[in-house]
């Protein structure tokens, strides 16, 4: 049995009755403490340690300590669930970066907002970036023991000196010794390197890109992404943001690097986002160069897959059954050539009328373009001339549970605007399923 004060223990929120821990004596409210004398931290210590057939479950209960013996057969789940996947909450960021898109953020939005996690839990659940900083040697030894991969990095400079200095974290400078160890533990990671003009980007780029293709297989990827720059910079770092001519010369360099790197490597490593290329009026690659996608999660080769989607359809929408009416796609300034694109498609099927609502980013400033970013009220503004028979599709990306970035719900913005609202999926293929005369 493994008590470990320093832990804070999952509480079990449902037990699934005639499952194995059920049968074992296990019950809703119990504390898990360990599983087979191994102390169980969070949910990623509780799957890797149920992979035995046979367990040693212990658990708090009412103050006391009980132990039971759990069965359960090959690819078995036990049945218990835990209110929180993070026992002991979110580990959140120490660093105070020059670039920080949280601390752009204006006052008086929802709390969930101006959380800075920094977890590698998060990582490897969700996908989430994280910068190895607040990494104790206790856990990077547990993500090499328990083989946790992938990880997803953010890098930003592998300069120890201006790494530190763009995170202002004097332990940030660490961090190529950090990806060494993991690549010796085969870990396999994402990385990426979030640009700004004039301090990380030029020659330190090329040195950043270069070390961390030296760990190649186990860093896969290095992701380029533009730093985000909202109106509410005051008192921050001097930024400037990118345009046309400077992000087709980020393109071109990560182009030169992808030849070079798989003529030595065998991948290309390095991807520009989608944004860079759309910045720079530049054609995106073919769907095979981005090798599999291993970037999606940070939106790099979404514009692909939408693009091709829409080639698809352009040749099938003829045999599509739409419900006839008035559609208004709703969009970022960024995102207006593709949507455009997919518009047109819409509007040559009989007894569609397709046209496209670009909004623009009042709410945090025009530096802010994607569409994820759009507040509820400048899209309600935006949409002030919609009439009654026109469809409004807004895609969810701009929707957390229901709510736009202003805390604004999708029912009052529903109040404001005299069209019906659809939220439909960043994907043309689904969304003409959507709207599918078979779908009503």
């Amino acid at each position: 049995m493994v008590i470990m004060a320093n832990y804070v223990y999952g509480m079990i929120s449902r037990v699934q009755e005639g499952g194995p821990a059920w049968d074992g004596g296990v019950r809703l409210g119990d504390e898990l403490i360990s599983i087979n004398s191994h102390p169980v931290r969070d949910v990623l210590d509780y799957q890797y340690l149920c992979l035995e057939e046979d367990l040693e479950l212990v658990v708090k209960r009412d103050g006391e300590i009980l132990t039971f013996s759990v069965d359960r057969d090959e690819d078995e789940d036990l049945g218990i669930d835990f209110g929180e996947d993070l026992f002991d909450g979110v580990h959140t960021c120490g660093n105070n970066c020059i670039f920080c898109f949280l601390q752009q953020m204006p006052l008086g939005l929802r709390p969930s907002l101006y959380v800075k996690d920094d977890d590698y839990r998060l990582s490897l659940a969700h996908g989430n970036y994280i910068t190895l900083t607040n990494l104790s040697e206790e856990e990077i030894a547990r993500i090499c023991s328990q083989r946790m991969s992938p990880i997803y990095v953010s890098v930003q400079a592998t300069d120890p000196e201006l790494r530190a200095c763009m995170l202002r974290n004097k332990s940030a400078g660490r961090i190529m010794k950090q990806l060494r160890r993991l690549a010796d533990a085969r870990i396999t990671m994402q990385t990426q390197i979030v640009l700004c003009p004039g301090v990380n980007d030029g020659v330190q780029l090329e040195r950043s890109v270069r070390d961390l293709s030296e760990l190649h297989p186990w860093v896969e990827s290095i992701g380029v992404v533009p730093v985000g720059l909202t109106k509410f910079r005051d008192k921050l770092f001097a930024l400037n943001p990118f345009d046309g001519e400077s992000a087709r010369a980020v393109v071109e360099s990560c182009i030169a690097w992808q030849r070079e790197f798989r003529r030595k490597l065998g991948s290309r490593k390095v991807y520009p986002s989608d944004e860079f290329y759309l910045l720079a009026g530049i054609d995106f690659p073919s769907a095979g160069s981005y090798e599999g996608f291993p970037q999606l999660e940070n939106g790099i080769g979404l514009s692909r897959l939408f693009l091709d989607e829409v080639r698809r359809l352009r040749k099938s929408i003829g045999r599509k059954r739409l419900r006839s009416g008035r559609y208004v796609l709703v969009t970022g300034v960024l995102a207006e050539p593709l949507v455009r694109e997919f518009a047109e498609i819409l509007a040559g099927v009989e007894g569609v009328n397709a046209r496209v609502c670009v909004v623009k980013n009042d709410f945090l400033g025009d530096n802010v373009t994607v569409a994820g970013l759009l507040s509820g009220a400048d899209i309600a503004r935006s949409l002030a001339y919609v009439t009654e028979d026109e469809e409004v599709l807004i895609p969810e990306v701009v929707l957390n549970e229901d709510r736009f970035l202003d805390d604004m719900t999708l029912a009052e913005m529903q109040g404001m605007v005299r069209g019906r609202i659809t939220v439909v999926p960043w994907s043309p293929r689904e969304t003409v399923r959507l709207l599918s005369a078979d779908a009503q």
